[in-house]
């Protein structure tokens, strides 16, 4: 019976170290996957940061341009404003000159007016 109790011993004790082992092997293959799981959070957290950071300087971009869009339209729009009232000047002279014109053209002097004007003139003279 001793013998058989010593047997028993050997084998719960060669049993226990093989749990052991198994629970060793385990432990590191469970270590092996939480660092797999560290480096792939890792990489989705660089990742995440990346596009955070590209969305916020297209954010930027966005504002920058309506901005400087801002600043486009009312510049342009005194521009525009500006070559108007040039337009409306240049169009008043030109007007202007053509009413001269046509007073101007109207204005003939019949012979007996010329000679009277020639006449009045000569008078004064003497």
């Amino acid at each position: 019976m001793k013998r058989s109790a010593f047997i028993i011993a050997v084998l719960a004790l060669a049993g226990c170290d093989g749990g052991r082992a198994a629970l060793e092997a385990h432990r590191a293959r469970w270590a092996e996957e939480r660092r797999s799981l560290e480096e792939s959070l890792d990489q989705l957290e660089e990742r995440l940061l990346t596009d955070q950071a590209r969305v916020h300087f297209w954010l930027e971009m966005r504002d920058r341009h309506e901005s400087v869009s801002a600043v486009a339209c009312t510049n342009l729009e005194r521009h525009a404003d500006g070559i108007a009232l040039l337009q409306d000047r240049a169009r008043e002279k030109r007007d202007a000159l053509s009413r001269k014109n046509r007073v101007a053209t109207r204005f003939v002097p019949s012979a007996d007016v010329a000679s009277d004007a020639a006449a009045l003139s000569a008078a004064d003279y003497r």
